[in-house]
């Protein structure tokens, strides 16, 4: 059984024994406490742990100063913070700051259970599989003449070495271009390594992709290979390129043009040989010219450059694409809806699709979990235009609860930049990982209110 550590940073000791009644039930969890925020980072820098626990208010700095220094040092760390006195603000200071989840009274023993075993979940989760892991890629579904030149090109150029440039809308099929490459090249049984370089703490991400030694900074009590190592011969894709600080951008360059990296903490350099792919949603030549991204870079990036057509500007696609979908969730969900009504096929093929073939698959998922029968009808969808009005701001009203505001925030915001989670959690003040996690929270609550 896969043991979760946790730590708890609690001053009060009534609620800390508490804590401990509750949670030593579970037979996964293995946990300490202390009373302070500094003695936690202490015993942080001194053994591994998954989750932190912390009282919003310690005697020597709030849970949400805390939390934002343990971002910095352990970025994978899962953080919940409690209080039976938090406000709304609380809550969102709390969100911004890295905070995966907000106990507004940890003397409930239900919600301490759900929010330890909900972190639990989210941790092993995210341990398999591994970003390493060599999976068979999808295939793209497509008979767009346009997609089908692009993946031609790509898989003419996936036996070289050259670096590739995707670039595309949110929700195209980038990452899945970039392993359709890997597969087609051969480096396929070698490592295929993505990194979100929009996740990427700029005080880690130095280390992050190239590595560090033990002692290089304060937290690294061990060595480890970054990312370039990490895919050895294989495929490295690095994912939102455009988000990389500009001081690491010109050390990118450098390991491009050299093959070599150097180790935080070290001065001897380390050859490479991933073959490079970028991604990028964003208008490359724009973000040059604005001086975000750095032109020689940019060139040596753009070897190879491969753009996927937006879903609007394929709409032949849209039945194909729809159907499978329907097929997959369907059988996910163990529901025998198997076929798309005429009517809801139309609405389909109009939309414009913002969010392009993720909107449209997150549109069937929904329509067959809220659906029922044999066909997918035009009342089971919930389509963009529903959502169109710019102007609409979250909706509160008496007796709404912060996680309902919450809920509908993000929503709202989400809809404004068409589905970029990127410039979403911009917006919103949080991390990557923070919405992502959120999301995948209210996944789970609409899986659970359809009954499954």
């Amino acid at each position: 059984m896969e043991i979760i550590s946790a730590l708890l940073v609690v001053k009060d000791s009534y609620l800390c024994r508490h804590l401990y009644r509750v949670l030593e039930k579970n037979s996964m969890l293995r946990f300490e406490s202390c009373s302070c925020a500094q003695k936690a980072l202490e015993i942080l820098h001194a053994r591994p742990f998954q989750i932190l626990y912390a009282d919003l208010r310690l005697d020597d700095m709030s849970g949400v100063d805390l939390t934002q220094q343990v971002k910095q040092q352990f970025p994978s760390l899962h953080i919940l913070i409690g209080s039976s006195v938090g406000t709304a603000q609380d809550v969102i200071s709390a969100m911004q700051a890295g905070a995966a989840d907000f106990i507004i009274d940890p003397l409930e023993t239900e919600l301490i259970e759900n929010a330890f075993e909900k972190a639990a979940r989210d941790i092993l989760k995210n341990q398999a599989p591994s970003p390493m892991n060599r999976t068979k890629p999808k295939s793209f579904i497509t008979q767009d003449k346009m997609l089908l030149g692009v993946l031609d090109i790509a898989k003419k150029v996936a036996p070289s070495a050259a670096t590739v440039l995707v670039t595309g809308e949110s929700g195209t099929g980038k990452e899945l271009l970039a392993s359709f490459i890997h597969a087609n090249s051969s480096r396929e049984n070698e490592p295929y390594v993505a990194i979100n370089c929009a996740a990427l703490p700029e005080q880690l991400a130095e280390s992050e992709l190239f590595g560090h030694e033990k002692g290089a900074f304060t937290g690294a009590i061990t060595r480890k290979a970054g990312k370039f190592e990490s895919a050895g011969k294989g495929t490295l894709v690095l994912d939102e390129i455009t988000e990389m600080a500009l001081p690491l951008q010109a050390k990118l360059l450098r390991a491009l043009q050299e093959r070599e990296i150097v180790r935080l903490g070290n001065n001897r350099p380390i050859s490479i040989d991933a073959r490079v792919i970028a991604v990028s949603n964003q208008n490359m030549k724009k973000a040059v010219k604005s001086g975000a991204f750095r032109d020689d870079l940019y060139y040596r990036l753009n070897v190879i450059p491969l753009t996927i057509p937006p879903l609007r500007e394929r709409k032949n696609d849209i039945p194909s694409l729809a159907g499978h979908f329907l097929k997959r969730f369907s059988s996910q969900n163990a529901k025998a809806m198997h076929r798309i009504s005429d009517k809801t096929m139309d609405l389909l093929v109009k939309q414009s699709w913002p969010g392009n073939v993720r909107e449209l698959e997150n549109t069937i998922e929904r329509g067959v979990l809220i659906g029922s029968g044999e066909e997918l009808l035009p009342e089971h969808l919930i389509l963009e235009e529903t959502f169109s009005d710019s102007s609409r701001q979250p909706s509160l009203a008496a007796g709404m609860t912060v996680r309902e505001m919450e809920k509908e925030l993000i929503f709202n915001t989400l809809n404004e930049v068409n589905d970029n989670r990127t410039h979403a959690a911009k917006m919103l003040g949080i991390s990557i990982r923070t919405l992502r996690n959120k999301l995948n929270e209210y996944r789970e609550e609409m899986e659970m209110s359809a009954g499954l």
